[in-house]
C-alpha cells in the first residue's frame, strides 16, 4: 500500500432526507444535503459510509435520498440503520421492525442490516439497531444476541495487520459528546471491544458538532469518534485517510467547503493494525 495514496473514507450521519407526505416535495433542508454531497464528491473519497438516519423511514424518503446519493456519489457506499429508519412506526398501518429493515435493504441494495467489508487497508464492520421502542427506551439502540455474536466473531477473525473501523449510528453510552443512554447494548459491545483493543468505533445520532474535544475519546483501548450531521446550521462530515502506519481524521465543513481547524484533526498511529493510544 502506498503511503501517498491512502484509503479515503467519508462518513455522513443524520442527513434526514424527508419528503412531505401530501406532496412528496423535499423538506427545506434537502438542498443543503445535496450541497454537502456535491462538496464530498469534489474531495474524491474511495468509499462513503452513511451511518444511520439517512431518511425518516418512508418509501418516499428513501426514493429522495437515493436519488441524491446516486447522482453525486459514484464510489462504493455503505449504509447502517438509525432510529429514524424505524419511523414508519408513526405512519404505516401494518408496521413492524422487519418491514422497516426490509425497506432499508431494498432501497440501499444491501443483503443485511449488519455486515462487513474488507479493504486492502482496513476491515469495516457495520452494525445496526434492530428495533424502535420509544416507550421502553426512547431512541436508544438495541442489538440482538445474534448480531452481537456475529460482531464478536467478525471482530476476532479480522486480520491483525489492518485497522478495524466499526460503524453504529447510536454512540456507546458515556463515550463521545452527549452519549448517555443511547445504546441499550453498551455493556455487551464494550465486552466484545475489550477482546480486541485498538479499534475505532464511529457513531452519529447526537447532532453535536464534531469540532469539540469530547467528540474524540479513547477509552479502554478503543478510539470512539462522534459524528455530526448535515441538516444543522453547520453541516459536517468525518473523513478518515487510512495509511499503512496511521489514520488521519479530519472534519469537513460543507457550508464553507473547508476543513475545520487543526485542533480537531487527529492522527492516530497504527501498530500492526491497532491504534496506538
Amino acid at each position: 500500500m502506498s503511503k501517498k495514496n491512502p484509503l479515503r473514507i467519508a462518513v455522513f450521519s443524520d442527513m434526514h432526507f424527508m419528503a412531505w407526505k401530501d406532496t412528496n416535495l423535499p423538506v427545506e433542508w434537502v438542498p443543503q444535503l445535496a450541497h454537502s454531497l456535491v462538496d464530498a464528491k469534489s474531495l474524491s473519497p474511495d468509499i462513503v459510509v452513511m451511518n444511520g438516519d439517512l431518511t425518516n423511514g418512508k418509501d418516499r424518503d428513501y426514493a429522495l435520498a437515493m436519488q441524491h446519493v446516486r447522482a453525486n456519489i459514484s464510489v462504493p457506499t455503505y449504509f447502517t440503520m438509525g432510529n429514524h429508519e424505524y419511523y414508519g412506526f408513526y405512519e404505516d398501518d401494518e408496521y413492524s421492525f422487519e418491514m422497516a429493515q426490509q425497506r432499508f435493504m431494498r432501497h440501499t441494495n444491501q443483503q443485511s442490516i449488519y455486515y462487513s467489508a474488507e479493504m486492502p487497508q482496513a476491515t469495516l464492520l457495520f452494525l445496526s439497531p434492530e428495533c424502535y421502542k420509544p416507550d421502553e427506551f426512547g431512541d436508544a439502540a438495541w442489538i440482538s444476541d445474534a448480531q452481537l455474536a456475529w460482531f464478536e466473531g467478525a471482530l476476532l477473525e479480522a486480520r491483525n495487520d489492518r485497522p478495524v473501523l466499526i460503524f453504529l449510528h447510536q454512540p456507546i453510552n458515556d463515550t463521545v459528546a452527549d452519549s448517555t443512554g443511547y445504546c441499550v447494548s453498551s455493556d455487551e459491545v464494550r465486552r466484545i471491544l475489550a477482546k480486541r483493543p485498538g479499534c475505532f468505533m464511529i457513531s452519529g445520532h447526537t447532532h453535536c458538532r464534531m469540532d469539540r474535544s469530547d467528540q474524540f475519546v479513547v477509552q479502554d483501548g478503543t478510539v470512539f469518534v462522534g459524528g455530526g450531521c448535515c441538516c444543522n446550521d453547520i453541516p459536517q462530515s468525518r473523513w478518515f485517510d487510512v495509511y499503512e502506519d496511521r489514520i488521519d481524521i479530519r472534519i469537513r465543513n460543507h457550508d464553507t467547503r473547508s476543513w475545520d481547524g487543526d485542533d480537531f484533526a487527529h492522527t492516530v498511529r497504527l501498530n500492526s493494525g491497532a491504534a496506538v493510544v
